[in-house]
């Protein structure tokens, strides 16, 4: 949801403002639906406390990774971290960073998918495992840390 938004601010500025509270919407009928359907959820006040909540939630979430979007990698994969990973300690680091792989990845082909493809959902996001022989190349950054001249690892 979040790299469709990012997209949807691409939109026209008339446009993009409708199209990101469809999606948004979309989103939230489908979460009450389910706190009905699959967690017996009958009362309107407690499942409103808890749109709130996800609500609040994704505006941390927006945040959270635009700042990661603009600082780099390193900050959008505390982001996930937290997110996506609950800041578990014991956390696959590899997996960690197929997902920043594959976030900034699809983000990138989507740049080059026209607004009306977009707007009828004619696009593919791909398998995020493709990103592994990224994640696991040296950088070449690696070579220019102190104490690295002779390219030693």
């Amino acid at each position: 949801m979040y790299i469709l938004t990012v997209r949807l601010r691409a939109f026209s500025p008339t446009a993009a403002p409708s199209w990101h509270q469809h999606l948004l919407d979309h989103f939230f009928y489908t979460a009450e639906d389910r706190m009905v359907r699959e967690h017996n959820v009958y009362s309107r006040m407690i499942r409103n406390k808890y749109l709130k909540d996800l609500f609040t939630q994704w505006r941390g979430i927006l945040a959270a990774y635009d700042e990661g979007l603009v600082k780099g990698d390193a900050v959008l994969a505390t982001a996930v971290w937290r997110n996506v990973f609950d800041a578990r300690e014991d956390v696959d680091l590899r997996g960690l960073g197929d997902v920043v792989c594959y976030t900034r990845g699809v983000m990138r082909g989507l740049e080059a998918v026209g607004d009306e493809e977009v707007g009828k959902g004619d696009v593919e996001f791909g398998d995020p495992g493709t990103q592994r022989k990224f994640v696991e190349a040296r950088s070449r950054m690696m070579d220019t840390l102190p104490g690295k001249e002779d390219g030693s690892r």
